[in-house]
């Protein structure tokens, strides 16, 4: 093991915490920020989770548990087929630069 983390190519545990923290706060800003994407990701979740439950990806018993997840993948590549995202490539990135000009990193070291 190496005294020197982030070495070999991979960042230090706490460069990885903040920019896991940064895309949380990205994520939570845009939700924040257009609301029709709000509206949409929260539609598009409770549709997951009725297809997990549907074909029973949730059910840790169920013997065929990947071919139920499979399904329910299947399943929200269509809905999102059908109800595509709201948010556009240019209001994807209005919200990412106006989310860089006021975000504060936080010190993981």
């Amino acid at each position: 093991m190496s005294n020197n983390p982030g070495k070999k190519g991979k960042p230090a545990p706490w460069e990885r915490r903040a920019a896991e923290h940064r895309e949380q706060a990205l994520a939570e800003y845009r939700l924040a920020n257009h609301p029709a994407y709000a509206e949409w990701s929260q539609r598009r979740s409770e549709a997951a989770r009725s297809f997990r439950k549907e074909t029973g990806a949730d059910d840790l018993s169920n013997r065929d548990i990947f071919k139920a997840m499979k399904a329910a993948s299947a399943r929200l590549r269509a809905w999102d087929k059908a109800n595509p995202s709201p948010m556009s490539w240019d209001d994807h990135k209005r919200l990412e630069t106006e989310f860089a000009a006021q975000y504060a990193p936080r010190d993981y070291a």
